[in-house]
């Protein structure tokens, strides 16, 4: 059986048979943190988490917090999340399209980064003179090695596009570190913050892709 298979299985196993106790609740959100990086099941960590802060939505591989603070934490809620929020939190990976990411978990089990609001298509053209659908297209054919997509053709608009700043950067930084484009083409992981789109979601890696996401079905 593939390694990564029977590690989320096991730790699937441990988290149906351990039952943790709990840490108290409180209000201070550095305490709430600690005491979810303490604990050792996925479980655990969720129920806490449910307990202390505003849930606002959830994924197949993290749960999305908003903290009495107005900051947002991403809790992994098994293997690929801790994996995503680590891909995320990589201190080398900075733009200024790109969401801050405030603290991490020594372990990944959360990452904390500025609350953004989100932003519609035609926003996004407003602030860039790009239409959203061109950008998409064209990051998606500046990417097509990390995403092995090699049959795609150069878009209409391409040349255009890839003359932008934002365009520029997020390619290289795409490049670098091997970010598919699937999330930087959705207008749902874009906000906004001093007047320019803030890509919002940054952390799924060719690597994350294939050890977590190929074979999800299984």
């Amino acid at each position: 059986m593939d390694p990564n298979k029977l590690l989320r299985f096991a730790n699937m196993f441990y988290s149906l048979a351990a039952a943790e106790e709990l840490p108290p609740n409180s209000d201070d959100l550095k305490t709430v943190l600690s005491n979810v990086e303490k604990l050792e099941t996925y479980a655990a960590r969720k129920k806490y988490a449910e307990a202390n802060l505003r849930h606002l939505s959830s994924g197949s591989s993290r749960i999305v917090y908003l903290t009495p603070g107005k900051t947002i934490v991403k809790l992994a809620k098994n293997d690929k999340g801790i994996a995503q929020n680590k891909a995320e939190a990589n201190p080398k990976m900075k733009s200024k399209y790109i969401n801050k990411i405030l603290s991490c978990a020594n372990n990944f089990a959360w990452i904390e980064v500025l609350y953004l609001d989100k932003i519609k298509e035609a926003e996004f053209e407003k602030m860039t003179g790009l239409n959203f659908g061109d950008f998409g297209e064209a990051l998606s054919y500046g990417l097509k090695n990390v995403s092995e997509n090699a049959d795609s053709e150069k878009p209409e608009n391409f040349d255009k596009v890839s003359k932008s700043d934002i365009y520029k950067e997020l390619k290289d930084i795409g490049s670098s570190f091997d970010i598919l484009p699937g999330d930087m083409a959705r207008i749902s992981s874009w906000g906004r913050k001093d007047g320019h789109p803030v890509l919002i979601d940054s952390g799924l890696t060719r690597k994350i892709y294939d050890d977590y996401y190929e074979d999800d079905n299984s």
